[in-house]
């Protein structure tokens, strides 16, 4: 039985419509993450489970017993917001001590369980410290040692890293997972950042108008997207327009360059479509030459090389095709020399790196969609 579940739940502000009959459940010690853009629903969902919000239809259950119309503080939830929301006038060490003491918990008790968490978060020495006189990063730190103090069924966590800056956020999101695996706490993560999302969470549900899009481990989401929002949303990707040759094989084409899919698909012969395609799943076929028209071999685009991007790590060419563009990445290696503007080159795509789909259904056209574009 799962530990956390969402049966057909709505929430609606007036007549605005935002969470729309969600249904998914979060088993015991799983760690999920909503991801999603701006007025996805994300953030109202979290607050429902947290009792902030109630339900204007559907039901919420945590360990079997519906919780839709009960009351935050009694739900024995941990909460992490964004802005820390720390007492001012209180040390660390007071902070983390609060809601112990609500719950009735003194003396030796009490301290020991405090130092309990201050090692946990590896801030012994700052407990006499008072907010103000910490980093970000550290009174995130101290929010979530105050949230998980009092021993709570599950954790939620709203955004709670977007207030911090870059290197912060890597390191702090590596730390909130690490303590998660260490009480094996079932943790409930909104987040906007994919990265994030992706990088921390046994299972991603990608949200969308108040829905679930996709929901599956950060591998099944990135590689197997389910719609085509879902594939824009997540990483960098190709959007180009092309035209149905074979459907039944698989058989199509963008400016004029044959290209064929993993398997059929449904439409007409001379069609047109959509075809999608992420940056990483192109190689360069180096050494051999591009001709000066398009090539006859299937799934090779040969094009011109228009622009040249450093990603650190990663190169980014921006290939013309004609009429259409394509960006293709590829490792940074300095012992290989990266094509000119303006050269000539080939690139080959796998089959199943090709997703097809129909314009109505598709994002709009475009060089590339760069990570998170359709965010807002």
């Amino acid at each position: 039985m799962a530990f956390i579940e969402l049966r057909g739940v709505v929430k609606s502000f007036g007549k605005s419509l935002v969470v729309k009959g969600l249904s998914m459940s979060v088993e015991k010690g799983e760690f999920v993450s909503f991801l999603g853009g701006s007025g996805c629903g994300k953030t109202t969902t979290l607050r429902m489970i947290a009792g902030f919000e109630t339900p204007s239809a559907g039901s919420i259950l945590i360990d079997g017993a519906d919780v839709s119309a009960v009351r935050p503080n009694r739900r024995n939830l941990g909460m992490v917001f964004q802005n820390y929301a720390l007492f001012p006038n209180m040390t660390v060490r007071r902070n983390i001590a609060f809601g112990l003491k609500i719950a009735g918990k003194r003396g030796d008790v009490l301290e020991s369980r405090v130092d309990e968490m201050l090692e946990l978060i590896h801030m012994g020495e700052f407990a006499s410290r008072y907010p103000h006189q910490l980093s970000g990063g550290q009174q995130q730190r101290v929010a979530l040692a105050r949230a998980i103090a009092i021993e709570p069924r599950a954790l939620l966590l709203d955004e709670p890293l977007s207030a911090l800056d870059a290197k912060i956020r890597v390191a702090l999101r590596e730390d909130i997972r690490d303590i998660q695996r260490k009480l094996g706490i079932t943790t409930i993560y909104v987040t906007h950042d994919q990265e994030e999302a992706l990088s921390i969470s046994d299972r991603v549900a990608v949200m969308k108008d108040g829905l679930i899009e996709q929901i599956g481990a950060p591998f099944e989401i990135y590689n197997r997207p389910a719609t085509p929002y879902v594939a824009s949303f997540i990483g960098t990707l190709n959007v180009m327009s092309a035209r149905a040759i074979d459907p039944s094989a698989g058989k199509l084409a963008v400016e004029g360059q044959v290209l064929l899919a993993s398997g059929p698909f449904e439409a007409k012969p001379g069609e047109e479509l959509r075809l999608c395609i992420r940056p990483e799943a192109l190689s360069l076929e180096r050494g051999a030459a591009a001709s000066d028209g398009a090539s006859a071999e299937p799934n090779v685009l040969e094009g011109r090389v228009t622009k040249v991007k450093l990603l650190g790590s990663i190169v980014r060419l921006v290939v013309s095709l004609g009429g259409a563009s394509v960006s293709m990445d590829g490792f940074n290696d300095p012992s290989r020399p990266v094509p000119g503007l303006g050269e000539k080159v080939r690139m080959r795509v796998r089959s199943e790196a090709i997703l097809v789909t129909r314009p109505e259904e598709a994002p709009a056209v475009g060089a590339a969609i760069e990570d998170g574009g359709l965010a807002e």
